[in-house]
């Protein structure tokens, strides 16, 4: 018959009626683009193109991110094009290029002999970075900003007791996961409030952040597109605020709003991205100022957030401000995506134009 050229998403795949079709056909080629979504060893998505792959001769995996978390991320990626590439077995893999420790053993403390499995995934690796791409420059510049006397001293409190009173009630955290999330909440100036009756609201308490963007936005003509990037609802808030306040139109892209296409065709100067909206399949390269209101502990989302502005299409030199409470949590998650990226980095150094089927 005619050639067939076959597009869908991972989500897709696996479902039950398609995948039944993918399977009975003779397939010549499997690209997979953003193969680091199929990291995850137990996936369903991932055990699904895996039983797939098996049946197809030749397989391509496109990414540019294949360590969004750790070096961990490469066994269940680089199986799709060769079982024993890393060995067949996740756990003795992890057991041999992991320093496992912690709460009974099962918390990954570090890595070891990265040489080796650097060595392992070369003879299947092509890598090119961006010197073959003609893109401006990109320069990368923290932050600093003071909390007030009131958010230090619920940041302060939160941080040693899970619990802090603020003015309309009390904001609480039952674990330590928590408290983290609460303690990034403060630094970016809303919390989640419990009133004496039980009732739940958000309530401003710091505007550090939010000054130090409004002088940001302030310091550039009022035309120029700017994309905020942020965690929490909160903070998209408090971009708009930022935008209003300068008498500066914004839209959004989030859960709750894709605003998107407006703002690309010049709808508003401010794009309020939220940083798991922001990374894959999106391209805000109509502006070159960046700004990080607020981070998730993700290197995945933080680097194809970067990589939307600094890509192809882009013709000016790109500016990225991470705004950091001092003598914060900001600083130790923004210190682990440098340190984890680092990490990377050292595991696929050298590994150019090696790569094949």
């Amino acid at each position: 018959g005619r050639p067939a050229l076959v597009a869908l998403n991972y989500d897709s795949a696996w479902r039950p009626a398609l995948a039944k079709v993918l399977m009975r056909t003779r397939w010549d080629a499997l690209v997979l683009d953003e193969a680091h979504r199929l990291k995850a060893p137990w996936g369903v998505a991932s055990r699904f193109v895996r039983q797939l792959a098996q049946r197809v001769p030749r397989r391509h995996l496109l990414t540019g991110t294949p360590m969004s978390h750790s070096p961990l991320d490469a066994w269940a990626q680089y199986r799709l094009v060769d079982a024993n590439a890393l060995g067949a077995s996740f756990v003795q893999f992890r057991a041999r290029y992991a320093v496992m420790g912690g709460f009974e053993g099962h918390e990954v403390l570090g890595f070891q002999r990265l040489d080796e499995m650097r060595a392992r995934m070369a003879p299947h690796t092509y890598q090119v970075d961006r010197s073959v791409l003609t893109l401006p420059s990109a320069t990368h510049q923290r932050v600093l900003v003071d909390l007030g006397r009131n958010a230090r001293r619920i940041y302060d409190e939160m941080e040693k007791d899970l619990v802090a009173m603020v003015e309309s009630g009390i904001v609480t955290a039952a674990n330590g996961l928590v408290k983290l999330l609460r303690l990034q909440q403060v630094t970016s100036g809303c919390v989640p409030v419990e009133d004496p009756d039980g009732e739940k609201a958000s309530q401003r308490v710091d505007d550090a952040k939010l000054t130090a963007l409004s002088d940001l936005l302030d310091a550039t003509e009022e035309a120029e597109p700017w994309v905020v990037f942020c965690r929490f609802r909160a903070d998209l808030d408090a971009v708009h605020e930022a935008a209003r306040a300068l008498g500066r139109g914004s839209r959004e892209l989030s859960g709750r709003r894709k605003d998107l296409a407006e703002w690309q065709a010049g709808g508003a100067p401010v794009l309020a991205v939220q940083i798991q909206s922001g990374g894959l399949g999106v391209d805000f390269t109509r502006a070159r100022f960046a700004c990080y209101f607020s981070l998730g502990y993700s290197l995945g989302e933080y680097e194809q957030s970067l990589a939307r502005i600094h890509r192809p299409g882009q013709d000016r030199p790109v500016a990225y401000y991470h705004l950091v409470a001092k003598d914060s949590v900001d600083e130790a998650v923004y210190g682990a995506l440098r340190a984890r990226k680092k990490v990377v980095e050292s595991v696929l150094e050298g590994m150019v134009n090696h790569g094949h089927e």
